[in-house]
């Protein structure tokens, strides 16, 4: 069984379209944040309604989706709001499939924007409203509805008590993580790439890697690695795109090499829709560990809440300028920026290269309780026997079950003799001998 916290949505409304008139709809999201209160996050009327729905079924679709074993459903993605941006955000049942929907304030009309970020729900009236939608119609586009209080006489509180998956809170913590190494690899016509996602199959033996390759500029699938392709392990994630690509402007494909990490960025004149799938089919995001090494060579305490109250729910954090504010260089603020991300605190975006504000609406004060490895790493610490190898400063011994491991650290990639890390070789994560020894370097440092 997945561990998961016990939490309470309640919702003020059902989220749903209300008819104005014959031509004006009004779109009411119902929210929730951890203080079970309905901010009014934002209203404007909405200048694409055929795209923006579009887009939120295919979030919608992704996050009621399971590409692999079936886990319990959570149905309620993640919405923060700026001045400059509106963002949902989601994972699959298996959480092995990130999606964004990001929507500039160019999308809509209108200037009323609050500064949050909280839970939506999407119900079953909630989708066939945005199934709905069309470019015809005249359709606002409201966040929360602040006239209706959760205990006021008569006025409907819609409740629903779900088992908050920890796999979601990690996984936030794990796809900032992969962000960054993240490379563009190919970009392409949204017609070209039309063609490409219906010729894949709609589903793909687990093991059995596919590769998209670019010719000319056109993409066609092939089942041998060549340099440039893009590897995806389980086509039918990638499917999940199709129905964007009709109204879209372009495609472009991310990833790495490294990890086979990829995501597919469908571009629209105005907005874009960010899907990311793990390496693969079986692996979810959340259990992947690229995290841990920021955890264990975090700045100080003092440092992480200095750079967290230069956050002011920015699209864009410039850590260059919060680094002169401060006194400090910029890599320590990106530092201190990886370890707000992995308590849900900051959100990477590879698109624009930087860390954006956002707070998620859950109890994240134990975080790091969540990571088995380094809670190991600590006791390992704490336990002593963790020595340099001399004369190799860069060497340490670290006690194993039985045995003593000897993990190499050096900026190419570190390196330990255990059994765990000679199967992943880093692919996931770095080993509890390597974090261990880690922390016992920066400290020495």
């Amino acid at each position: 069984m997945s561990a998961s916290f016990d939490f309470t949505y309640k919702y003020a409304f059902p989220s749903g379209l209300e008819v104005a008139n014959d031509r004006t709809r009004q779109l009411s999201l119902a929210t929730c944040d951890l203080n079970h209160t309905q901010p009014y996050f934002f209203d404007g009327k909405v200048r694409h309604p055929r795209e923006l729905g579009d887009m939120l079924v295919t979030l919608s679709d992704v996050v009621r989706t399971h590409y692999f074993l079936p886990m319990p459903t959570i149905l309620d993605p993640v919405l923060t709001s700026n001045e400059n941006l509106l963002r949902l955000e989601g994972f699959s049942g298996c959480c092995g499939v990130y999606a964004r929907v990001d929507l500039p304030e160019d999308a809509f009309d209108g200037d009323r924007h609050g500064r949050g970020t909280t839970n939506v729900d999407f119900n079953t009236p909630m989708r066939n409203a945005l199934m709905r939608l069309r470019d015809n119609e005249d359709v606002r586009f409201a966040v929360g509805k602040d006239e209706v209080a959760l205990t006021k006489g008569n006025e409907r509180t819609v409740e629903k008590k779900v088992k908050l998956p920890v796999r979601w809170i990690k996984g936030f913590s794990e796809v900032q993580a992969y962000q960054p190494r993240l490379n563009i690899k190919m970009e392409v016509s949204a017609a070209d790439a039309l063609r490409f996602i219906r010729s894949l199959p709609k589903s793909a033996k687990p093991k059995m890697p596919s590769y998209a390759v670019s010719v000319g500029r056109r993409l066609r699938l092939s089942q041998r690695p060549s340099r440039g392709a893009v590897k995806i392990m389980g086509t039918h994630r990638v499917k999940a795109i199709e129905p964007l690509l009709p109204r879209a402007k372009s495609l472009r494909i991310w990833a790495d090499e490294d990890t086979g990490t990829s995501a597919w960025e469908v571009r629209f004149a105005v907005g874009s829709f960010f899907l990311m799938i793990s390496p693969e089919v079986y692996r979810g995001f959340s259990g992947e560990g690229q995290v841990l090494s920021a955890l264990a060579n975090a700045p100080s305490d003092q440092m992480v809440s200095e750079v967290r109250a230069q956050l002011k729910w920015q699209s864009e954090i410039d850590a260059d300028k919060i680094a002169n504010t401060l006194g400090q260089d910029a890599e320590t603020v990106k530092n201190a920026l990886a370890v707000l991300g992995s308590r849900g605190l900051a959100g990477f975006d590879v698109t624009t290269g930087q860390f954006f504000h956002r707070e998620l609406p859950f109890d994240l004060s134990k975080v790091e309780a969540l990571q088995p490895r380094l809670k190991n790493a600590r006791k390992l610490v704490e336990a002593g026997g963790i020595k340099p190898v001399a004369p190799d400063a860069s060497t340490y011994a670290v006690p194993g079950s039985g045995t003593t491991h000897r993990v190499k650290l050096n900026e190419s990639g570190d390196t330990c003799t255990c059994p765990w890390f000679s199967k992943y070789l880093g692919k996931r994560g770095p080993c509890k001998h390597i974090l261990a020894a880690n922390i016992v370097n920066d400290g020495e440092q």
